[in-house]
């Protein structure tokens, strides 16, 4: 399952052009084909750190979703997205009360928790800290996923995941979590400080989707040959994310 566009959210969720939307967090990555009322995001959409672009929406908002309230009143939108933010977050659950607050209803899309424990391909360039795997994307910090029709959320534990029982090299399930909601977002935050509560709920999901994983060695030089040499000639090259936002001592 690949990330919903714009032309399907409208489709699916039956966004009319009249509709007053308002998207959270989505200075990185832009609805260009929606019709957006408000952007709120810590950044501008030109300080986008990996592709800055011009503001698409009507109106744009400064502020840390972690710690301030949404500075609209109740129901004031009628659509509200929210698509591949939530993960990043310290803090995700006062923008999820805020966003059942000023809105109507709205879809939330995050990676899937299989997804985001698949292990990356052995990486020189994009940290340039040295040759790295990672489990998901490094700078998530929840899984979300869905039972029934409540969103649940738990914390993604990197010394854990990194642990050979979750050596996760390949996900051949859905890639996204999609929600979509009205009046409000029902949620249920897994937020133990039990490790081993933790390390349950991870077994649980991967059993319950035992034939949608491919278990192996996620150790750094065990990576199929292809991308050890792609990465190498990359570094070579100096290419990669790393070149362009640090400078090398």
């Amino acid at each position: 399952m690949n990330t919903l566009s714009d032309k399907h959210i409208i489709k699916k969720f039956r966004i009319s052009s009249k509709e007053k939307v308002l998207d959270i967090g989505g200075s990185m990555k832009q609805h260009e084909e929606i019709k957006i009322h408000t952007l709120v995001d810590i950044i501008h959409p030109e300080e986008a750190p990996y592709g800055s672009s011009k503001l698409e929406a009507d109106n744009f908002i400064r502020l840390d979703i972690t710690r301030e309230r949404l500075p609209f009143k109740n129901n004031e939108f009628d659509f509200c997205l929210c698509t591949h933010t939530l993960e990043d977050l310290s803090q995700p659950f006062l923008v999820l009360d805020e966003m059942s607050r000023v809105a109507k209803r709205g879809y939330i899309a995050t990676p899937s928790m299989g997804k985001d424990m698949e292990f990356s391909h052995f990486d020189i360039t994009n940290w340039l800290t040295g040759p790295r795997r990672v489990p998901g994307n490094a700078h998530h910090k929840w899984f979300f996923t869905k039972k029934k029709k409540k969103l649940q959320i738990i914390p993604k534990n990197y010394p854990v995941l990194y642990t050979p029982k979750f050596h996760i090299v390949d996900w051949l399930g859905e890639n996204e979590t999609r929600y979509y909601w009205e009046e409000e977002i029902d949620y249920m935050a897994k937020n133990s400080l039990n490790i081993h509560e933790l390390i349950d709920e991870y077994e649980g999901y991967l059993q319950k989707h035992k034939n949608l994983i491919k278990r192996g060695k996620a150790l750094l030089f065990l990576d199929n040959p292809y991308y050890i040499y792609k990465a190498i000639l990359k570094f070579m090259l100096r290419r990669g994310k790393g070149y362009k936002h640090r400078k090398l001592i």
